[in-house]
């Protein structure tokens, strides 16, 4: 059996097995523990059955309460994976509704309590980033980002929605740039095949939001930007820059 088809049998599998264990633990009240515990199993399992190992690189920039908001760029669905099994935090995403177009995506983002919102509906979109709000401090979670909206289709850093900051903007907790590198060569969009690789995470220092305003976010957006570029080799300007 080919990788490829070793990586898409474990991603059925596991999406099933720990999607209906997440399913069960939030039915029964078992807790965030064992929540992050779904999370990470189904992330590693899809990230050894791919061939994939994840490097991190600045953990200390994490706040300790684990209540914060982490804006990383956005290369592979392997990002998703990436984050959840490297960082040592309970990590939710706050994602594209259209990932619900994907079934064994969606499946497990959905029973693992990850976000799903609606853009083209921006009051839905806003009540949503409240009640994530909420539960990031109510749960102390640590919520994920991507500024750009998408994927990148060249693994170049693509534009930032100023919508994309919002949340970080009502709650004021701690903003983390993250810098996520090699799902391009891995699974790039479109791609039908999986490449054993490695995908390198940066942090940077927290952007804290201690008197900031709504008139702020695009100058909260350009320092971000600016974090994560320096982070990405080649300022994320070339997709096909080593890890």
């Amino acid at each position: 059996m080919t990788r490829t088809a070793i990586f898409y049998v474990t991603l059925v599998l596991s999406t099933v097995f720990f999607g209906a264990l997440a399913a069960t633990v939030s039915l029964v009240g078992g807790g965030r523990a064992w929540m992050d515990r779904a999370n990470r199993g189904w992330a590693r399992s899809v990230l050894f059955a791919a061939g994939v190992r994840v490097t991190v690189h600045g953990l200390e920039h994490l706040h300790s309460s684990g209540v914060q908001i982490i804006a990383a760029n956005h290369q592979s669905y392997f990002d998703i994976w990436a984050l959840i099994a490297g960082l040592p935090a309970s990590v939710r995403f706050i994602a594209k509704r259209e990932l619900g177009n994907i079934p064994m995506l969606s499946v497990g983002m959905r029973s693992a309590g990850h976000v799903l919102i609606d853009r083209d509906r921006p009051r839905s979109a806003r009540k949503t980033l409240r009640e994530a709000g909420g539960r990031m401090r109510a749960e102390r979670l640590t919520l994920v980002l991507f500024p750009e909206g998408t994927r990148s289709r060249d693994g170049r850093l693509g534009r930032f929605r100023r919508g994309a900051f919002a949340l970080a903007l009502e709650t004021r907790a701690p903003l983390v740039p993250a810098a996520v590198h090699g799902g391009q060569r891995v699974y790039p969009p479109g791609a039908k095949r999986v490449t054993p690789g490695s995908i390198t995470i940066r942090l940077g220092p927290a952007i804290r939001l201690d008197g900031a305003e709504p008139a702020d976010r695009k100058t909260l957006l350009r320092e971000t930007r600016v974090a994560i570029e320096t982070m990405l080799p080649d300022g994320g300007m070339d997709g096909a820059a080593p890890g």
